[in-house]
């Protein structure tokens, strides 16, 4: 055990003096996701999916009640929230069309109003680009098919309260049913609202689009972290490995220290990154809902456990290839491809059910799921990385075992 110790300590130093090197790629690291944290809140801001259509409307602009209609649209109705009108003429609206500006067009004839009075309505055109599958078209094209369908059945309703009333309620007078019945259908109309109730749960484990790619890009930093390690993890000693293994001092203990030394450099590396994030998110304008309720110690056991399960499968990636290149091309290939497949770029729910249980079963993805659950105010998801850990250490000392013998028999 004396031993162990002895080791242990002299990796320590070394990891110490590795450590402004380590600290150095944490911020450029840390600069890369703070960049990427930008992109992403930029891109939120501009989807199309927050923002409203623009429809053009050519038609009589002084027609009171085509007025009335367009303003009920656009101030009390729930559909000022996806949609905004614009009235132009015929050569502005087509123009603005073509070049993209507006989301569909709609022709209103001069005489539209009065041909409904007089119960031969004429047709309304909506024109919306060629090709067009933007979310912004598709809306305005739905609700143009719903209108469509709306106007028909309540003019069918409308001729048939008065053709009821003339034959089976002569007490009444026909157009006052009429009106009656098209004011009910104007108020169901506009308090539609009432019949469903819209509630956004946000993305992957019912996080806010910040909470969940602040997890995202935690762990996809975490998982670059391991390019850090390489001058540590490339300078070890083959021939200082076979003299402690011929003096009893085994592969695991060996891998042991070494991983020890390791997991404390890459905690260091986080818990300063970590730190410096916490700053800058109480003074920056980004904001993660799910971070008010959460304490900064909860944060860190939760660190400390994706640290450990995250540099236990860089340590064994290291074994695998121990020199500094092929070690840090492997590193950074691991890291690209378990950060896409496992949802640190792209929510993982809207991958195919394949490829979320690849995902879910992979380091990468319970380190996410784990801390998509601390943040929550949630304490599942330790165990699998502690799993984790303990396959990947058990394979480094299985190779480290491995790898001597054969030496150990060449010689």
């Amino acid at each position: 055990m004396r031993r162990f110790f002895v080791y242990l300590g002299a990796q320590c130093k070394r990891a110490a003096r590795l450590l402004p090197h380590t600290l150095l790629i944490t911020a450029l690291l840390c600069a890369a996701a703070a960049l990427a944290a930008a992109v992403i809140s930029a891109g939120r801001a501009g989807d199309e999916a927050f923002q409203l259509a623009l429809v053009g409307v050519v038609g009589d602009e002084t027609n009171p009640y085509i007025r009335i209609g367009i303003d009920a649209l656009e101030t009390f109705d729930t559909s000022r929230d996806e949609l905004r009108f614009v009235f132009m003429d015929r050569e502005t609206g087509e123009r603005e069309l073509r070049a993209g500006n507006l989301s569909a067009l709609m022709y209103l004839p001069d005489d539209f109003v009065e041909s409904i009075y007089a119960g031969d309505p004429h047709p309304i055109r909506f024109v919306t680009p060629e090709g067009t599958s933007g979310l912004d078209s598709l809306l305005t094209a739905e609700l143009a098919d719903a209108v469509a369908k709306l106007m028909t059945e309540t003019e069918n309703a409308q001729y048939g309260a008065q053709a009821y009333a003339r034959d089976y309620r002569p007490e009444l007078d026909p157009y006052e049913v009429d009106n009656e019945l098209v004011d009910r259908y104007f108020a169901m109309v506009l308090a539609r609202y009432r019949l469903f109730s819209v509630k956004t749960v946000g993305l992957s484990n019912k996080l806010s689009f910040a909470g969940y790619y602040f997890c995202g890009l935690a762990v996809a930093f975490l998982l670059l972290t391991g390019l850090g390690g390489a001058p540590l993890m490339s300078g070890r000693s083959a021939e200082l490995a076979l003299t402690l293994r011929a003096q009893g001092f085994g592969a695991a203990r060996q891998v042991l220290g070494e991983f020890v030394a390791y997991y404390l450099l890459m905690l260091l590396g986080a818990a300063a990154a970590g730190a410096a994030g916490w700053f800058l998110l109480r003074r920056s304008a980004l904001t993660v809902p799910e971070l008010a309720d959460v304490s900064p110690a909860a944060l860190l056991r939760g660190l400390t456990l994706l640290v450990l399960c995250l540099s236990s499968m860089q340590f064994f990636l290291y074994e695998l290839a121990p020199g500094a290149l092929a070690g840090g091309l492997l590193q950074f290939l691991c890291a690209a491809v378990q950060g896409y497949v496992c949802g640190c770029f792209y929510p993982y729910a809207f991958f195919p059910d394949a490829m979320q249980r690849l995902g879910a079963f992979l380091p990468a993805g319970k380190a996410l799921r784990a801390l998509c659950a601390a943040v929550r105010g949630s304490r599942g998801g330790a165990w699998p990385l502690l799993a984790w850990a303990a396959v990947f250490l058990l394979l480094s000392a299985a190779l480290r075992s491995l790898r001597r013998h054969r030496t150990g028999g060449a010689a």
